[in-house]
């Protein structure tokens, strides 16, 4: 029974990773990347050891400067990183610390190897 538990709460972790909604520009894609790198590399120090955390740093460092060429404001990074830091600790209180860090790296890394975009509105 504490198994389906654990699966459902994945579920929502996987879930509750995202912004709850798409990002809007790719300004804002950038800045969730930048803020959960960093939340993560913060709170989840021992996952990956310390080439982890410097290779996180670094994307979040790229993604931060491609958010500010984009016209990124120190209020927009501000909120992003309450928003990241806000959605980890959810997790974390969900379904606990190793599984919360395992599904953010995974959403993480997943959308780091695309060029955020624009959604596409349906016509």
């Amino acid at each position: 029974m504490r198994h389906i538990y654990t699966i459902a709460a994945m579920a929502l972790v996987v879930t509750g990773c995202q912004t709850m909604k798409p990002a809007a520009s790719p300004m804002e894609a950038y800045l969730n990347r930048h803020a959960a790198a960093e939340a993560i590399a913060r709170n989840c120090p021992a996952y990956g050891g310390y080439g982890a955390v410097t290779a996180m740093r670094s994307d979040a460092d790229q993604n931060l400067a491609r958010a500010r060429a984009l016209g990124a404001t120190e209020m927009d990074v501000q909120k992003a990183r309450e928003r990241m830091n806000s959605n980890l600790m959810s997790a974390v209180m969900l379904v606990g610390p190793i599984e919360a860090c395992n599904a953010f790296v995974n959403q993480l890394a997943w959308a780091g190897t695309s060029t955020a975009q624009i959604p596409k509105k349906a016509n």
